[in-house]
């Protein structure tokens, strides 16, 4: 496994086959699910804070980009399922959020990455003007549904992972 800082708040992680085989992994059906236990066992989870993760398997390896959020999460409401999928797909790309499901909406808490805020959460969701503490609210009031993973685990579930 080689490990790569790319600046201040990225680095890349490189799993050859040999590794990826002790852990019982094949690269051409890793989820992003297993790329967070993979990244969490290198970086103490407090350490890492909010990830965005883009996993590029090869035939015999991994490739991983890890890239820390900046800030707070900004917070969107969408009243259907329907709408919240379209939101999630149409960002392309990694989107580091969290979904909850609260007072019959669903909350999307996103982290902006590299200063970069996907506008198309604005044409789908309502933004709802609220701290960061009211995560904090949705984690004990609400229904998590996805934690830190919400857009990749919703691509893999509706979408087999791609874009």
């Amino acid at each position: 496994m080689e490990i790569q800082a790319i600046g201040a708040r990225a680095f890349s992680v490189y799993i050859a086959g040999e590794e990826l085989e002790r852990r019982h992994l094949d690269p051409r059906e890793m989820t992003a699910s297993d790329a967070r236990r993979i990244v969490s066992g290198i970086v103490e989870s407090d350490a890492l804070g909010t990830v965005s993760l883009e996993l590029y398997p090869g035939r015999h390896e991994v490739l991983i980009f890890v890239r820390r959020s900046s800030g707070e999460p900004e917070f969107f409401a969408f009243t259907d399922f329907e709408a919240l999928l379209s939101a999630v797909m149409e960002c392309g790309g990694e989107l580091t959020a969290s979904l909850f499901y609260y007072e019959g909406r669903y909350i999307l808490a996103v982290w902006v990455m590299d200063g970069v805020r996907p506008e198309t959460l604005f044409e789908f969701g309502a933004p709802l003007d609220m701290p960061g503490e009211y995560l904090l609210h949705l984690r004990e009031h609400g229904v998590t549904i996805c934690d830190g993973d919400a857009a990749a685990r919703l691509r893999e579930a509706f979408w087999g992972g791609g874009e």
